[in-house]
């Protein structure tokens, strides 16, 4: 229990660079008027690579001789374009939402804000997946 709960905040330290990737990329794109849907998809996309290929080289050991990273890479990316694509609606729908709140700060941030209440929940799911795939895909017995 020790090692996933130390596996898990490991995890989510590569992943909080990778979000701060993301949302650097995400500012960029939302100030110069590109949608939070367009933007999403492509902040996201750079930032789970990278959390790919730290996380596999530093963190989690392929359980698998038989399915190589390469190939789980494919599954990881046909994941994230789901989940991407997922939270990218919420993030969308929730920006707009933030819009007809009573909250002067919420309303002028509205797009980077629906992407913070967001992020928590991937992570997570995120770490499950990623721990799944790498560690259990293809592993005998």
């Amino acid at each position: 229990m020790k090692k996933l709960i130390i596996q898990a905040f490991s995890f989510f330290g590569i992943s909080g660079i990778g979000w701060i990737m993301d949302m650097v990329v995400y500012t960029i794109l939302t100030s110069i008027s590109i949608n939070e849907l367009i933007s999403n998809i492509i902040s996201s996309g750079i930032a789970v690579t990278f959390v790919y290929l730290i996380s596999t080289k530093k963190l989690f050991k392929n359980g698998s001789e038989k399915i190589d990273l390469k190939k789980k890479y494919i599954l990881y990316i046909i994941y994230q374009i789901t989940m991407i694509s997922f939270s990218s609606c919420i993030i969308f729908k929730l920006a707009n939402a933030l819009i007809n709140t009573n909250i002067s700060l919420l309303i002028k941030f509205n797009s980077i804000s629906a992407k913070i209440i967001v992020t928590p929940f991937t992570m997570v799911i995120n770490f499950i997946f990623m721990k799944f795939l790498i560690e259990k895909v293809g592993k005998n017995g």
